[in-house]
């Protein structure tokens, strides 16, 4: 029997993550590990006896939180990420991640900790590099990256007892993504109440990225949890690349409306490479995990889910979809 511990279990990444475990689990046969929550509030639905209250905020609550609950597995999903300002990015997503490195540690004792990283931290990769492996120099140009970049380089640096890796996640969609990320702020859009043609506003939709679903990504940190080598980053994608147009052009499809695509200068904006695409060669020989949902069924299930959300309390539930854990 082991326990583990999931941060940021009410974010987009981290409720699928909670959801996996209960399938791989059972198809692993590990019927008696215990799977607890640890934040400030308790997950939709979640037994409120597998929660525990803490705040990534309070060092002397959270090692007592971390003590009591004695985890074997830590996958760390909390954080926050853009239009957040750059002080609540240091915040969240470096100084959060010492604060439970530093509460893991007082327990002295074998830990295996997952931490969910960002292609983010790579910055710009030459076409060249592509698709770019973990062994490619980083340089980030945002806050958002630089913070998890501190991160992971804070926890590569761990030392046993903790087994810590990272999982370097680039591009997740499917259900649940928040209106914060491009395909979730189409869908949203396209749940507007307004005449046909409806104004589609978008910003570079030539843009490529290695978009991977965000079960699959869940997925991953266990795989990575459980057979994943100690002090390694694993490129978490699909490892080919898709363009921002050709998923907005699938939810249009999806929506059956008729739009007049509006580009906003102020989005249009370049922020980040041309392409991006992951070497995902690492995890899948070292852990056997490889993606399996195609990015069409991921927006379709964007689709429907968002669908859903609105059919049952109106227009304005599209734009209710929380940010980060």
């Amino acid at each position: 029997m082991a326990t583990w511990l999931i941060t940021g279990a009410t974010g987009f990444l981290g409720r699928h993550v909670l959801d996996v475990l209960d399938s791989e689990f059972l198809r692993e046969g590990r019927t008696g590990d215990a799977v607890l929550v640890l934040g400030r509030r308790c997950p939709p639905g979640w037994p409120e006896h597998n929660f525990v209250t803490a705040d990534l905020d309070d060092p002397i609550g959270l090692r007592e939180a971390i003590r009591k609950v004695d985890p074997d597995h830590v996958i760390h999903t909390a954080g926050q990420t853009p239009p957040a300002a750059d002080d609540v990015l240091y915040q969240s997503n470096f100084w959060a991640t010492i604060r439970l490195l530093n509460a893991l540690r007082s327990l002295k004792r074998r830990v295996r900790v997952t931490l969910a990283g960002s292609a983010a931290e790579l910055g710009p990769v030459p076409p060249s590099a592509l698709p770019v492996a973990e062994s490619y120099p980083c340089s980030p140009l945002d806050a958002y990256g630089r913070s998890k970049l501190l991160a992971t380089i804070a926890g590569l640096a761990e030392r046993p007892p903790l087994e810590l890796a990272v999982a370097r996640v680039f591009n997740p969609i499917g259900p649940g993504l928040p209106p914060t990320q491009a395909f979730g702020e189409f869908a949203a859009q396209l749940t507007a109440k307004v005449v046909d043609p409806l104004p589609l506003l978008v910003g570079n939709i030539e843009a490529r990225r290695d978009f991977v679903d965000v079960r699959d990504v869940a997925r991953a940190l266990v795989a990575v949890s459980l057979r994943g080598q100690p002090r390694l980053v694993y490129h978490v994608g699909c490892g080919q690349s898709r363009s921002v147009g050709e998923g907005l052009d699938l939810l249009v499809r999806l929506s059956g409306r008729s739009v007049k695509v509006c580009v906003d200068p102020r989005r249009h904006v370049r922020k980040g490479p041309g392409d991006s695409r992951a070497d995902i060669r690492r995890i899948v020989s070292q852990t056997g995990w490889r993606p399996t949902i195609p990015f069409e069924q991921s927006l379709a299930d964007l689709w429907n889910d968002l669908r859903k959300g609105w059919d049952r309390s109106g227009p304005e539930a599209a734009t209710r979809l929380p940010l980060t854990a």
